[in-house]
């Protein structure tokens, strides 16, 4: 008797999407589904998927940082809606359907839900920023104390203070800026969901 296991073919993908671009993140996973790669797995920064027929697949996220006992509720909603639930990371779910004529290319029908996700992840920005605000005056005035006068007369703690708080201090203005961009993003976004419901 002669046993064929199959071997399943993986690709991990290496791939940088920020929150506010989901549209093109839904468009990319798509496009690998119609070329016969379907998601697996998430990561940080990083994409599993399975060697498979191609598939015209529609893909959408959802985000929810809420705990693990309301998560099988969650998924099960969604389910029950046609949407197939693959992986989560970092309170981002991830959720698939194949794409059909009849079919909602939405997670949420309604605007209330979608504004109400978009606000939770800016919530999630600005609080983010608060320790990034606290922390750069302390690193700047460092920083300007130890390259005006000669405070410090250990030249050991002079090199560490301007070695290690120069690129944390540039580090920590990108990111800050970054999650201010996002934050910007993220309410441009909600504005044109309100005016939909205007309309």
């Amino acid at each position: 008797m002669t046993k064929v296991i199959s071997k399943i073919e993986h690709k991990n993908v290496f791939k940088i999407f920020f929150t506010w671009q989901e549209g093109k993140k839904e468009n990319w996973l798509r496009q690998m589904s119609n070329d016969g790669w379907h998601l697996n797995k998430v990561g940080l920064l990083n994409y599993e998927f399975i060697r498979g027929k191609p598939k015209d697949i529609i893909y959408k996220f959802d985000y929810k940082p809420f705990r693990n006992e309301k998560i099988d509720d969650y998924i099960t909603l969604f389910g029950d809606s046609g949407w197939e639930y693959i992986d989560r990371f970092a309170g981002w779910f991830y959720f698939r359907a194949e794409a059909k004529g009849d079919f909602s290319l939405e997670l949420y029908n309604d605007n209330a839900s979608r504004i109400r996700k978009y606000r939770t992840l800016r919530w999630v920005l600005i609080i983010t920023c608060g320790p990034i605000v606290i922390n750069l005056p302390n690193l700047l005035g460092r920083i300007i104390r130890v390259l005006r006068t000669d405070v410090i007369d250990d030249m050991l703690a002079r090199t560490l203070i301007i070695n290690f708080s120069i690129p944390l201090t540039v580090f920590l203005i990108l990111v800050l800026g970054l999650l201010v961009y996002g934050i910007m993003r993220i309410s441009l976004i909600i504005n044109r969901i309100r005016s939909e419901i205007k309309e």
